[in-house]
């Protein structure tokens, strides 16, 4: 693949020029992307907003430029957009509870199912386009129950690092439209495994890890007495 200028750069990729309407997205680690890459296609084929992929090859992916401002970075100039945002990641991952997930997709540990998880639909990983929204960063994608899926989006988004009080003030806002808009009781038990899989990342800061703990302890306590 022939690449063209760096435009940004993630805490796992590197993003690319790659000519009109394209863009290559580059493991900075050099790992394989090629089941990402797969992941995506099939969610685009079911019907769900991912970017399209032309090709794969190894620690690179070929596919749609997309332009257009996060959730985060959105509601950060229009707070007055926290509530509309935060019913859309709940809207997106009822819209991903409906995709099967293929039969090579690994299962995740303690969430039977079939369908297929982003595990990773946050704020940061949705953009805003002039076509819709685009969810983006497929890394983690698994095969499991729909519920996970969302408890996992409710760990992050609870755990999640803001700004001063008016940040963080909009931030609960996002969160709690984001609760009201999903069956918390479906979601609950899928918590406590969630919230393993989010302590596990080797990126996550101290406050976070506190956040976490505190949901788990006001969230599940009790559940198996």
């Amino acid at each position: 693949m022939q690449v063209g200028s760096l435009i940004t750069s993630g805490r796992d990729c590197h993003i690319f020029e790659a000519g009109t309407g394209k863009v290559i997205r580059r493991a900075r680690d050099g790992r394989n992307l090629e089941r990402e890459a797969s992941v995506m296609r099939h969610a685009r084929r079911s019907g769900f907003p991912a970017p399209e992929v032309f090709d794969a090859d190894g620690a690179d992916i070929l596919m749609e430029r997309v332009d257009g401002v996060n959730l985060a970075e959105d509601a950060a100039h229009r707070p007055s957009r926290m509530a509309a945002h935060g019913r859309l990641i709940a809207d997106l991952l009822r819209r991903l509870a409906t995709v099967r997930a293929p039969g090579w997709l690994p299962a995740v540990e303690g969430c039977a199912g079939n369908n297929l998880l982003h595990l990773d639909l946050h704020p940061l990983n949705v953009l805003i386009t002039g076509d819709g929204p685009r969810v983006v960063d497929w890394a983690n994608a698994g095969r499991g129950a729909p519920a996970a899926d969302a408890a996992y989006t409710w760990v992050v988004m609870a755990a999640a690092p803001a700004g001063g009080p008016t940040a963080r003030s909009a931030s609960a806002v996002m969160l709690e439209t984001f609760l009201d808009s999903i069956d918390r009781e479906a979601v609950r038990p899928y918590l406590e495994v969630m919230a393993q899989r989010r302590l596990a990342d080797r990126n996550i800061q101290p406050a976070e890890k506190a956040v976490i703990d505190d949901l788990l302890e006001r969230e599940t306590s009790g559940r198996s007495q």
